[in-house]
């Protein structure tokens, strides 16, 4: 059970593909895929995990509700140049066994974020290939002890980011930038050190709200008829954070990477009539 959740968990983290401008696409597709990456164990750690899952994934593409593209459109409002969705991300678990900055610290559970995200769709070239949107997504954090059954609320997150996405016959890129804030409780998760841990090397610590530094994601997506392949790669620049100071803090910079790869294993027969991403 707990092998399964991670495996449908990490389908939300990481990846970020199937958007399809193209009309007469399939209403709904039902996906097998295989993922693999290198996350670090939290922005400005040392230690990485690089987990590979299998993972199941559907797509759906309404006339007013799609799920794809890690979000759920049309969910709260949409319209031909604003949209409000249901914006999704996360977190896997780390051991302090594999961390030295945490050692003798508690474990750091599998987080999961979500919340509303408004979208304005504010220009798209005359081919219609090429469109840039502003996101502004706002998300509660929880994090998930699977074995103790529990769920904490850890605060909330907030990354404005500038969106381009370029899409020419089977290709897809898209490149996201943008800062990231966080109230006290996210980066106390994350950054604090009470007394009971404290070392010669590691102070106590109390994080504060406030900037937790920039963020910026590519991805590139190849589809083939039934075979999709995708490439992400996301830079964390940690100068200026509020939570710098942290003695949990071993870097100012993180780079993830990871590759997706998604068989279609079944379709519907109805198709879409309707092109997504039209600007008028």
């Amino acid at each position: 059970m707990k092998r399964l959740f991670k495996q449908l968990f990490i389908s939300v983290i990481f990846i970020n593909t199937t958007y399809v401008w193209a009309e007469h696409q399939p209403l709904w597709e039902i996906h097998a895929g295989l993922m693999g990456m290198q996350l670090p164990h939290y922005r400005g750690s040392n230690s990485y995990s690089t987990p590979i899952y299998p993972f199941p994934a559907l797509i759906y593409r309404g006339e007013r509700l799609k799920a794809s593209d890690g979000k759920i459109q049309g969910l709260l409002y949409t319209s031909e140049t604003v949209n409000l969705d249901v914006s999704l991300a996360g977190s896997l678990p780390a051991s302090p066994d594999d961390n030295s900055a945490r050692e003798g610290m508690p474990r750091l559970d599998t987080t999961f974020e979500i919340g509303p995200s408004l979208i304005t769709n504010f220009w798209q070239s005359e081919d219609q290939n090429t469109r840039l949107s502003l996101e502004l997504p706002i998300r509660a954090a929880f994090s998930i002890d699977i074995e103790g059954l529990a769920i904490r609320n850890r605060g909330w997150t907030f990354a404005p980011s500038i969106s381009i996405k370029h899409h020419v016959n089977n290709w897809k890129g898209e490149l996201l930038f943008g800062p990231v804030f966080a109230d006290r409780r996210y980066h106390s998760y994350f950054y604090d050190v009470s007394t009971q841990y404290e070392t010669s090397v590691r102070p106590t610590y109390d994080a504060r709200s406030g900037y937790s530094g920039s963020r910026i994601t590519l991805s590139i997506d190849k589809h083939f008829k039934r075979l999709s392949v995708i490439g992400v790669a996301r830079y964390d620049v940690l100068s200026n954070a509020i939570f710098m100071d942290s003695p949990l803090i071993e870097r100012t910079n993180n780079l993830s990477v990871g590759f997706v790869i998604m068989w279609q294993i079944a379709k519907a027969k109805r198709s879409t009539s309707h092109a997504e991403g039209k600007l008028p």
